[in-house]
């Protein structure tokens, strides 16, 4: 039974945005949309377009979702998903503590945590825009001709396990070290609430950045957070939106480094790939979408 527990925690628990919980807030969220902004047809269609859902492009997104999980399931993510881990050895490395117990209270180190985190994954995104041998695997994600919450799970394996691999360092190295400047009494549950804003996240607003629901938070709140339609301009083809809005909850980091993409107006957007290199991921094939981005890694265009 407590096996039985654990599978669903790790796969529909509060860190993946297809739980039920944000499914439900998601369906709520676009079911006032759907009122205020008094759309024709019934709720149903307004949610689940046929066009979208019947779209070739969405059975990649169930299929890359499948082989994830069970790439998981065998065990190979969590000997790379092992952050408390190295936080443990990290902290141990500590020569003493640094910091008294009151110094920063929890919601300062969650905020903390946070901050850094998402910083981090900003760089992390940038990277696989910027970085030639690695971009065909996040073009797997970018192949999406049309957006759903399960294209949040479009991702290349090999990319998922590079970017799980980054996430234990980098979060291990960091939570290890707030353990040891702090000492014994605080513990790893409390350094990892900052869990707490990527839950109001998920809840509110992280399902829409891969919908066709068009969101935008007004060029004064986009400088700070990431709109869900600052995210679907992220995806676009057009040319004025490429290698922009990276961030993944906040703004503030594509404002400073000079990749912010503010929303004027509603734009019409498609989504997907031009360039001729990634024409093969664009038949959406599972046996392109696995099998081209290792070959362009192993062998990059000269």
């Amino acid at each position: 039974m407590q096996g039985i527990w654990d599978f669903l925690v790790e796969h529909l628990g509060p860190t993946e945005v297809l739980s039920p919980i944000y499914l439900a807030c998601f369906c709520l969220i676009a079911f006032w949309l759907y009122l205020v902004r008094k759309e024709e047809g019934s709720f149903l269609a307004y949610l689940l377009p046929r066009d979208i859902w019947r779209h070739k492009s969405i059975r990649i997104d169930f299929a890359m979702l499948i082989i994830n999980r069970l790439i998981a399931a065998v065990g190979i993510t969590a000997r790379l998903a092992a952050a408390p881990a190295v936080a443990a050895w990290v902290a141990q490395q500590m020569p003493r503590p640094l910091l008294a117990e009151d110094q920063l209270t929890p919601l300062m180190l969650a905020l903390i945590v946070f901050l850094i985190g998402d910083f981090f994954l900003y760089w992390v995104h940038r990277s696989y825009h910027r970085i030639p041998t690695i971009w065909p695997l996040h073009a797997v994600h970018h192949s999406a001709s049309v957006l759903t919450p399960v294209t949040t799970y479009r991702q290349h394996p090999v990319g998922s396990l590079i970017t799980t691999a980054l996430n234990t360092v980098v979060f291990g190295v960091l939570f290890g070290v707030i353990a040891g400047a702090y000492g014994p009494h605080l513990t790893f549950a409390e350094i990892a609430g900052a869990n707490a804003f990527v839950f109001l996240a998920n809840a509110t607003m992280t399902n829409f950045q891969h919908s066709h629901i068009w969101i935008s938070f007004g060029p004064v709140l986009e400088r700070i957070f990431i709109s869900p339609a600052q995210h679907q301009v992220h995806h676009s083809i057009e040319r004025r939106h490429y290698n922009r809005n990276f961030g993944q909850t906040l703004a503030i980091w594509d404002w400073m480094f000079g990749t912010l993409y503010l929303i004027r107006e509603k734009e019409e957007i498609r989504f997907g790939l031009t360039d001729d290199a990634d024409a093969p991921l664009m038949t959406h094939r599972l046996d392109h979408m696995l099998i081209d981005p290792v070959r362009r890694m192993l062998r990059p265009s000269r």
